[in-house]
Parts: C-alpha cells; sequence; structure tokens
C-alpha cells in the first residue's frame, strides 16, 4: 500500500515537471514553476524523510558487519586470554605446594615429586591417578604426602609411568593411627557423612573411656603399620561416647582439603620424616 502511494505520488510529480517544461517558453511560465515549486517542496521533503531510514540501513550495513566481525575476533582473543592465564594460575598453584612439600620433608627422607593427572570420580571411592610410576621407582604400599607433609594416601597400584592412589577416606581404606599425646592407638578408616555422602574420616577401635580430645593430633602408627612412623594424618573433630558401644566414635578432621591436590610426594625412604 505505501508503496503503490509512492509510486502514484511520483507519477503526479513527474507529470507536474512535464507541464512546467512544457510551458516554460510563456511569459507567466516563471510564476507557474514557482507555485509549482511551492506545492512540490512538502511532498518532495517527506518522501525524502520516508526513504531516509532505508538509506541509512544500506549505508551502514557494511560497517555494522564489520563490527560484528570485529566484536567476534575480540571475544575470542579474550576467551583464549582468560585459558592462558587460569593454566598460568594453576602452573603457579602446583610449583607453590610441590615447594611447600619439599621444604616440609625431612632433608633425609627420599621422595619423588608427582602431579595429579584424574581423581576417581566414583562415589565413595577416593583416589588419584599421579604422572609417576615403576619405572620411576614407585611401589604398592608407599605413602604419599599433600601439603604439611600429611599423609594423604597410599599407593595402590603401580603402572609404569602412572600411579594410582587410594586417599585415606576412602571406604577402602585402613591405616594403624594412634593419638599423638595419649598414645592412643586406633585405626583410621574412610567412609561417608551424613545423607549427602560427604567423605569422612574416623578413627576406630578406640575403647569408651580412652584419653582422647577434641583438637588432639592423630598420626601414623609404629606398631602394625606399613607406613613410616609418625605422619601426620589430621586432629581429632568430635569424640561422641555411648554407653551401649564398645568403642568411641571419633571425627578426624584431616589437615588437608584432598579435593585441592595438585602436587604429591611420593615417600620412598622415611628418612628423617619419621
Amino acid at each position: 500500500m505505501v508503496r503503490t502511494r509512492n509510486a502514484a505520488w511520483l507519477m503526479v510529480l513527474g507529470a507536474g515537471a512535464l507541464v512546467a517544461l512544457a510551458l516554460s517558453p510563456l511569459h507567466a511560465a516563471g510564476d507557474l514553476e514557482a507555485r509549482m515549486a511551492a506545492l512540490i517542496a512538502p511532498v518532495t521533503g517527506a518522501l525524502a524523510r520516508a526513504v531516509q531510514p532505508g538509506a541509512d540501513v544500506l549505508l551502514h550495513a557494511g560497517q555494522v558487519e564489520q563490527l560484528t566481525n570485529e566484536n567476534a575476533a575480540l571475544r575470542e582473543q579474550v576467551a583464549q586470554l582468560e585459558a592462558e592465564a587460569s593454566t598460568l594460575r594453576d602452573q603457579q598453584a602446583s610449583s607453590e605446594q610441590a615447594t611447600a612439600l619439599q621444604a616440609a620433608v625431612g632433608a633425609g627422607a627420599g621422595y619423588l615429586a608427582a602431579s595429579v593427572t584424574v581423581r576417581d570420580p566414583a562415589p565413595g571411592r577416593r583416589g588419584i591417578v599421579i604422572d609417576r610410576g615403576s619405572l620411576d621407582g614407585v611401589v604398592v604400599g608407599q605413602a604419599v604426602l599433600g601439603p604439611g607433609a600429611t599423609l594423604v594416601g597410599v599407593v595402590a597400584e603401580a603402572q609404569p609411568h602412572a600411579a594410582r592412589v587410594r586417599l585415606v577416606d576412602d571406604v577402602r581404606s585402613a591405616v594403624a593411627a594412634v593419638v599423638q599425646q595419649s598414645r592412643t592407638p586406633g585405626a583410621l578408616a574412610g567412609g561417608t557423612s551424613g545423607a549427602s555422602g560427604t567423605p569422612a574420616l574416623r578413627l576406630d577401635f578406640v575403647p569408651i573411656g580412652s584419653q582422647v580430645h577434641t583438637g588432639d593430633l592423630v598420626v601414623t602408627s609404629p606398631l602394625g603399620g606399613k607406613l613410616p612412623a609418625g605422619l601426620l594424618i589430621g586432629r581429632v573433630g568430635s569424640v561422641e561416647s555411648k554407653p551401649e558401644e564398645l568403642f568411641e566414635s571419633i571425627r578426624i578432621e584431616p589437615y588437608t582439603d584432598y579435593n585441592r591436590l595438585l602436587q604429591v610426594l611420593v615417600l620412598t625412604s622415611s628418612g628423617d620424616a619419621k
């Protein structure tokens, strides 16, 4: 409808122009042309205003496309820079953990520094895979240390270039431990806590009435265990006694967040770490 109306106006303008051209030799042609110009001017102005938005769109279409392409390129560069920054942060965190680990282990201890490459996602199974294996001297049963030289797990499987570590809060884990202050022995076991199944540590087989208190340190035991004695594991988080039970219910809080391990040390010989 709008296009038809515009076409009609153009035909009227064209006809008016032809009439003005035909009458131009006449004496009164000047006045007629002036009147025709005055009559046509509002119409031509309205048509110009109606056509202007479309003309602007066509004029700037190329610029919009160019800006879109430039924005896409900038977004790609930002994503690449963010990825590089994230990688650098991870490398820095790994380096800091490795430095702190080496500083915490005794000078006489033999160890292998290793990076965590995989975490076991299975419910109840708490394990990691490290990038050191049997060709590096890793064997089953060796202690694996985390930040602060605290025990985080034991080598459960060794392959030539990698090893699987069972964390101490795994449901299959069992470590001979002792409460440092009272020298009360117990068995450190992994499990879950609450309906959410959050990994948890507990100290089993501690008789009711034992002198175990919140905040006491728990270390590996020199008796009946294959691990070096005196490796720090965590501290007593809570002690609960029930009259109908034979043993205390003791919750252990580890000093290390096992979910944030990036670097570990495989203890090949205890040296001064005992």
